[in-house]
């Protein structure tokens, strides 16, 4: 009689605990290192199950480190994961962003790019690998950088995390094409969550554009007034100083910076056009919100290299302005 063994083939559902778990994490989740702390896996546990074209996992961890550096090689399985955590802090090092993860959070990243899960204490989650080329089909694009959300009433993430739940806890009862219809349900779920992300972003980022040209317009009406600012520029906006400050992300400035650049620019223009006369230096630099001609005169040569009077003299001298 053959014996089943030399099938290979693999069990419905894989249960690992203590020594066996992190070989059965390497196998399922791809090229990881996990460094365990203290005294080692002895407390983790980890169920795993395939769902048509996703695997539903549930870990139980103890204080750890995983590294991802070539996580997507050979026969490692070639799939986004969306974690769900249930207890425990940790944090995501990836593309350059540190992204907290606590009870509640949902974070759907791509371990094909290298990244740091730290893991300071106990941890329980559930995990959804979804494959790759699937999220990218329906999302027209894929998983370029880590995603996060919190599981508010309601919402899809909690719809999501209450059909991951049950079905783990279920996952022996369930037949082959039942659980492929839920990894094909829970598929179409990611897609539509990913794709809400992507139009929301799209949406932020246009309405930020917006607030910015009304930030400038308003600037460049009141350079003349000293109490000029951010906590001044939320109010006349109805928005908060801290949307104020995320407009000028994408030119790496902040609003005051913007402020003294402006009135920089239009003291400069405003001393080409005047004819030479005492104290006109003066007269630009109170008109245009400065403290003192000393302050005006500093801040001039910081940002033109060159000082207001040494300005003024080669443009009457014939220089362009």
């Amino acid at each position: 009689m053959a014996q089943f063994s030399s099938l290979n083939v693999q069990p419905a559902v894989e249960r690992a605990a203590g020594a066996d778990f992190p070989r059965l994490a390497r196998r399922l989740f791809g090229n990881v290192r996990l460094d365990f702390s203290g005294s080692g896996p002895r407390e983790s546990r980890l169920v795993s199950a395939m769902l048509g074209p996703c695997r539903l996992s549930r870990l139980s961890a103890d204080r750890h480190m995983v590294h991802g550096e070539r996580v997507v090689t050979g026969d490692a399985p070639d799939m986004v994961k969306l974690i769900i955590q249930t207890e425990g802090n940790s944090t995501l090092h990836q593309g350059g962003r540190r992204l907290p993860v606590g009870p509640s959070s949902v974070v759907l990243y791509d371990p094909a790019n290298p990244y740091v899960l730290a893991n300071p204490e106990a941890v329980d989650l559930l995990m959804l690998q979804v494959p790759r080329s699937a999220v990218a089909t329906l999302t027209g694009g894929g998983v370029k950088r880590p995603l996060t959300a919190a599981l508010i009433p309601g919402s899809l993430h909690r719809v999501l995390f209450s059909m991951m739940e049950s079905t783990i806890r279920e996952i022996e009862t369930l037949g082959e094409g039942e659980r492929a219809r839920l990894g094909q349900t829970m598929l179409e779920l990611v897609a539509t969550m990913v794709n809400t992300s992507k139009e929301q972003q799209r949406s932020s980022s246009r309405s930020l554009d917006l607030l910015k040209e009304r930030i400038k317009d308003y600037v460049a009406a009141n350079l003349g007034r000293p109490e000029l600012g951010a906590p001044e520029i939320a109010r006349k906006m109805g928005c908060s100083l801290r949307y104020v400050y995320r407009a000028f992300e994408n030119e790496d400035i902040t609003p005051a910076d913007y402020i003294w650049s402006e009135r920089l620019k239009k003291a400069r223009d405003i001393l080409a056009s005047r004819p030479a006369a005492p104290g006109v230096i003066g007269d630009v630099a109170f008109s245009l919100g400065f403290s003192s001609s000393a302050h005006f005169s500093r801040a001039f040569r910081s940002h033109f290299h060159e000082t207001p009077s040494q300005w003024c003299r080669a443009t009457r001298a014939g220089r362009p302005v």
